[in-house]
């Protein structure tokens, strides 16, 4: 399945793209390749009009969940193509239970 995501795009080539690879790479356990997920998260960033995506505790080395925060950066020379810069990653630490 192909999915359309011709009008979205990562920054490439910058320090936070770097950031964002070695981020991924850092906490997310997965055989998959960060290059071969981008299409995906791209596509469903863009379709739902939200800058992040979240790894579930699960799939991360450090049993936390993972946001991936981006801003919007219009392009002047194609205003349709958003490119996603990536801001950074915060952790969503589980509330701990109540001691008695």
């Amino acid at each position: 399945m192909t999915l359309n995501v011709e009008d979205a795009e990562f920054e490439y080539h910058t320090k936070n793209s770097e950031r964002l690879i070695k981020d991924f790479l850092n906490f997310v356990v997965t055989d998959i390749p960060f290059f071969a997920l981008q299409e995906e998260l791209l596509y469903l960033m863009n379709h739902r009009e939200i800058t992040q995506f979240r790894i579930p505790a699960y799939m991360t080395v450090d049993s936390q969940e993972h946001i991936f925060y981006f801003k919007i950066k219009e392009v002047e020379e194609n205003q349709k193509l958003r490119t996603y810069q990536y801001l950074g990653m915060d952790i969503k630490r589980r509330p701990q239970p109540l001691e008695q």
